[in-house]
């Protein structure tokens, strides 16, 4: 963790020496990929990977990578990113091969990679590039992206060549590339929005060959993929809602890969020469969410006294045991150098207080609603449930569908669980908290914190926007309707089978796919 971090700190302070430099200009390059697999080897020989994914969007999911019901994690394979990032949270090269920022981090100019090709065999330019970012503006799609890249101006994405494309920004951001490192920031060819969801077309390792959400969806290798032959010769997604039931089903080799183990289901493989572990810190996070446009939580009191009760250190000893670290009532962790760190213990006299001066003194009864749809939701509403009790707060559980949790009863609801995927910080901080983000589950509102936030991206000094970053998320702690308990580490268990998975890497979405292979002959 401590090495993850200031390499990042370290690396961040390097590049903001450079902006500050009003006659430079910063300039990142790198080298191209080299493939991993033999390019002789044939299809047949190689493996089959069996993954599941949750059916959390009801029959709505999506092939539009950046469509609010997107279909993870098919567009992981389908589609790649101009950026990806690494370990250490830094942007790293996909089809964008360098970019440089003017003196004022306000015109960004990236150059693409050359000789890449879709799955239909036409050449990727940066007019693919212009069409993807200029749809995901688009009112009528209501993209929760929109709000991470508000600050790129849609009307004035510069396509000088075919492998060169320039965003012009609405204002200053000096991190800017990390918000291409989106998960979803993932490029479609020009014109192919009439018939992405019957035919998605990308530049990934994998294409679609059957689309069938409630059985297995089944992905081929792009054997012509930029990054080298894939080692797999295919992907099957197998729907299953169920958290009990993918433990299941990776136990009765029904698949091969299990991502999110609920920590408690461990000692089903420790010791198992069957299975590989790996589990690694990240900045994932679990919380319970408050509508602030909702009584009781449209008084201030209310949600600060909701977040006294809570005792993160029991949650976490109840939840996930040592598997992750405390949070603070904001969602940027310990691997990202704008963290802000807090002392913040449970104080049931003050949580009392606080109910008592907005009008209920005899405590108040709240339904929070939760499902399986993650392994952690329903444990943490237990625990919650026993600790809100002491302040006053009685909390009647209403465990729901997992199948129609999200369209349902997420953002419907005025308290309800939710958990959430790493991000940088300017990125989460506006797309979860920023008034009229689609993805603002809270619904709150801070003319405070969002002039901090727009200042912070416009300061080319590190230790300024540092501090501007943490009075922000001081404001959302104080304010805000999250309560956001703990950081979850990742524990995957993966069939012993699976081979090129980084035991080292946290995020799913930046696993280099391409290089997975299958090894029948390597179980004792």
């Amino acid at each position: 963790m401590t090495i993850i971090k200031w390499t990042s700190f370290a690396l961040i302070i390097f590049v903001s020496l450079l902006l500050s430099a009003c006659e430079k200009e910063v300039v990142v390059t790198a080298t191209p990929h080299r493939p991993s697999i033999p390019m002789g080897e044939p299809a047949a020989e190689r493996g089959i990977l069996r993954m599941t994914h949750l059916q959390q969007w009801a029959g709505k999911e999506s092939f539009d990578p950046t469509s609010p019901t997107r279909f993870i994690p098919a567009i992981y394979f389908v589609y790649d990113r101009l950026l990806g990032r690494d370990e250490k949270g830094l942007a790293i090269p996909e089809l964008a091969v360098s970019w440089q920022a003017d003196a004022m981090a306000q015109k960004w100019t990236f150059k693409l990679r050359e000789g890449v090709m879709f799955h239909d065999g036409k050449p990727f330019t940066s007019a693919d590039v212009a069409y993807t970012f200029q749809h995901i503006f688009d009112p009528e799609l209501e993209s929760p992206l929109a709000a991470v890249l508000e600050i790129v101006d849609s009307q004035a994405i510069e396509t000088p060549d075919d492998l060169t494309v320039v965003f012009n920004l609405g204002s200053a951001h000096a991190d800017f590339p990390l918000l291409l490192t989106d998960y979803r920031a993932r490029v479609i060819p020009t014109g192919s929005l009439d018939s992405i969801e019957e035919n998605p077309i990308g530049t990934g390792p994998f294409k679609l060959e059957k689309f069938d959400l409630d059985g297995a969806t089944v992905l081929i290798a792009n054997d012509d993929y930029w990054r080298g032959r894939p080692g797999l010769s295919g992907i099957t997604l197998v729907g299953i809602a169920d958290a009990e039931a993918r433990v299941q089903a990776l136990l009765a080799d029904q698949i091969d890969f299990l991502e999110a183990l609920n920590p408690d289901h461990g000692w089903l493989f420790e010791g198992n020469p069957e299975f590989t572990i790996r589990e690694v810190p990240t900045g994932y996070w679990q919380a319970f969410v408050m509508n602030v446009n909702k009584a009781p939580f449209d008084d201030v009191r209310v949600r600060q006294a909701f977040k006294l009760a809570l005792d993160r250190q029991a949650m976490i000893d109840a939840v996930i045991k040592k598997h992750g670290s405390i949070a603070y009532d904001h969602p940027v962790w310990a691997g990202d150098p704008y963290q802000l760190m807090l002392d913040r213990p449970q104080d049931i006299e003050q949580a009392k207080a606080l109910l008592a001066e907005a009008g209920y003194p005899g405590g108040l009864t709240v339904e929070l609603y939760v499902s399986d749809i993650d392994a952690f939701m329903i444990p943490m509403a237990g625990v919650y449930k026993e600790q809100a009790a002491q302040a006053g707060i009685n909390v009647e559980i209403k465990q729901v569908p997992s199948d129609d949790f999200w369209s349902e009863y997420w953002m419907v609801k005025a308290l309800v669980g939710t958990h959430w995927g790493q991000r940088p910080a300017d990125q989460i901080l506006n797309e979860a908290f920023r008034c009229g983000a689609a993805w603002n589950e809270t619904y709150w509102c801070n003319e405070t914190y969002e002039q901090l936030l727009d200042d912070a991206r416009k300061e080319l000094d590190l230790a300024r926007r540092i501090e501007l970053y943490q009075k922000a998320q001081q404001v959302l702690v104080d304010e805000g309707g999250a309560i956001i308990p703990f950081f979850t580490n990742e524990i995957d268990i993966m069939n012993a089978r699976v081979k090129g998975i980084p035991l080292d890497k946290f995020d799913f979405d930046n696993i280099p796919w391409h290089e997975i292979r299958i090894e029948e002959n390597s179980l004792p």
